[in-house]
């Protein structure tokens, strides 16, 4: 976990997400994976193309304050981390 699935439609998503080239603004610092073992709660995210796999369904908002969750993406694992742990509950 959390293995998440991207949708076009905005109702089926359980999380609505904003991507903040700002790391200040985020609410979470995500690490993308494409190995599943590696990902685990909150920070390190390992995206699925098969629904039934994933643990969350997510809708990237195209506004900050459309989104229940505003990450910040980092290219160093050791980097991935909640800013705003008052929203782990979401994932």
């Amino acid at each position: 976990m959390p293995k998440m699935y991207t949708t076009d439609i905005e109702s089926a998503a359980d999380l609505k997400v904003f991507v903040t080239d700002i790391r200040s603004d985020a609410d979470l610092v995500v690490f993308e994976t494409t190995s599943e073992w590696e990902a685990n709660v909150g920070p390190i995210w390992c995206f699925t193309d098969i629904q039934s796999e994933a643990d969350k369904t997510v809708f990237f908002t195209d506004g900050q304050w459309d989104a229940d969750l505003v990450i910040f993406k980092t290219d160093n694992q050791f980097e991935a981390e909640w800013l705003d742990s008052g929203k782990s509950g979401l994932l």
